[in-house]
């Protein structure tokens, strides 16, 4: 990913634009639903005050399965209890290779793209298979 046309595409290149979200106390089979109906492996954390408070996954969801079984202790759970909370963001303009670099570095799936003037407002996903995506065409 080091070629010259590579280190000049920005995040914002190849993201995902717009946000899908939820509240961090909606339940984990509407959280499913909202990701199965909308065809993303990921949901946007936000409140009313930052906008930004975690990202919940599918993973995230399999996982509390496995620990709390598929029945009634799963479904009374919220995606509060199970999202990542230190989510790590950029920037639309910073360069594809340094979002790569952070998502190797830290082992995550996806970055959340906030805009410029506000780091709470999220506007876009990038996520591995974005970045393998543009790894194709390059």
């Amino acid at each position: 990913m080091e070629g010259a046309s590579t280190s000049a595409k920005t995040v914002g290149a190849v993201m995902h634009r717009g946000v899908y979200t939820c509240p961090a106390h909606l339940r984990l089979p509407e959280a499913a639903r909202l990701m199965t109906e909308r065809k993303v492996r990921a949901l946007v954390v936000t409140d009313e005050a930052c906008g930004l408070v975690g990202l919940v996954s599918q993973s995230d969801l399999v996982n509390a399965a496995v620990q709390h079984g598929m029945g009634n202790a799963w479904r009374s759970l919220t995606v509060a209890d199970v999202m990542t909370r230190a989510v790590i963001t950029i920037t639309a303009d910073a360069p594809i290779t340094e979002a790569a670099r952070i998502m190797v570095a830290h082992r995550i799936h996806r970055l959340v793209v906030v805009a410029d003037h506000d780091p709470c407002q999220p506007i876009g996903v990038l996520s591995m298979g974005d970045l393998v995506r543009f790894m194709m065409q390059e």
